[in-house]
């Protein structure tokens, strides 16, 4: 209590210093009274900002932190995969569950060997629906086909401009039309492992190996 009370008091005074530089230079520069102000809003615990593609400053509208509550502190998400509708129920779980577990400094490699062997296992067949709006008329999709599109034009009714759809072995179909076996890998590869890797990384480790699907590949090999 003593460390966040003395960096929230940090912070407020980090603002008062920012506030009255900013309000000089304003009145220098423009020889007018500043209007803006800076505000000391949050205190995270923990902070997660993931890299800009071919870069290695922080995505501004992308992070995740552990936020400074009372009783408990708050995990929150902005502009990640667990706050975006176009991500199954699966993969923002397992998102949460891992910044949960990196924050904590607790281990994260059998909680994700166990999921990855329950998904493929069919244990978490509920949250493998995809939701994604369209666009556009079915017929004005003519360049390229999308999984929701291919999944729309599967339905036995009109469908409506949000689609739900699962990925088979014969490709998207309609969730509530299912004709073919799920495909299991491509949740583990598409949904499980994009949302793992970034912690993952961060801990020195990589999918296959925790997962132990390189072991299987070595065999393969052999």
């Amino acid at each position: 209590h003593e460390d966040r009370r003395a960096a929230r008091a940090l912070g407020e005074r980090l603002v008062r210093d920012l506030n009255e530089e900013l309000s000089r230079y304003v009145k220098e520069k423009w020889r007018v009274e500043s209007k803006l102000e800076l505000e000391f809003e949050t205190l995270y615990r923990r902070l997660y900002l993931p890299a800009v593609r071919h870069g290695t400053a922080g995505a501004r509208k992308r992070y995740a932190g552990l936020v400074d509550r009372e009783p408990e502190p708050e995990l929150v998400f902005t502009g990640m995969e667990v706050v975006r509708r176009d991500w199954t129920e699966l993969a923002k779980r397992v998102q949460r569950a891992m910044f949960a577990r990196l924050f904590a400094d607790q281990p994260v490699d059998e909680y994700l060997r166990d999921l990855v062997a329950a998904v493929r296992a069919g244990a978490h067949d509920d949250e493998l629906v995809y939701r994604k709006g369209l666009r556009k008329g079915l017929e004005a999709y003519t360049a390229q086909t999308p999984p929701h599109v291919a999944a729309a034009r599967k339905m036995s009714g009109k469908p409506g401009w949000v689609i739900e759809y699962v990925m088979t072995s014969d490709g998207p179909e309609p969730a509530a039309e299912r004709k073919h076996a799920l495909d299991h890998e491509h949740y583990v590869q598409k949904q499980v492992r994009p949302v793992a890797e970034p912690v993952l990384v961060l801990l020195g480790l990589t999918f296959d190996r925790v997962v132990g699907d390189d072991r299987q590949q070595e065999l393969f090999a052999i």
